[in-house]
């Protein structure tokens, strides 16, 4: 599997929408301060492809929305065995306190 495109939105730190070309690349490190968000990039990953993320430790997608936010996606475009593939995944926050996801391939 290869990630060509990550787009994240309300996603855990991730308040604003924020899109990583990473097409063109055969290595890359991810880097950046305490707190910048380098975890949250591969959560997101992870999320997009399995819908939960195992070091969150619950099957709970709660921990996917940003503080104040009521809804988070990630959309990751990737290739695989030579095809193309796009996911989105949306998580939403209902007025009880409840969240949903919802899949898009």
């Amino acid at each position: 599997m290869r990630p060509l495109r990550l787009e994240v939105d309300g996603f855990t730190s991730f308040r604003e929408k924020l899109s990583l070309d990473l097409s063109g690349l055969d290595l890359f490190a991810i880097t950046g301060a305490t707190g910048a968000g380098k975890s949250s990039l591969i959560d997101a990953l992870v999320f997009a492809l399995y819908g939960q993320v195992p070091r969150w430790g619950t099957k709970s997608v709660a921990n996917a929305l940003a503080p104040s936010t009521a809804e988070a996606s990630v959309r990751l475009i990737f290739e695989a065995a030579g095809a193309r593939y796009a996911v989105t995944r949306v998580v939403r926050r209902d007025g009880k306190g409840r969240t949903t996801t919802r899949a898009a391939a």
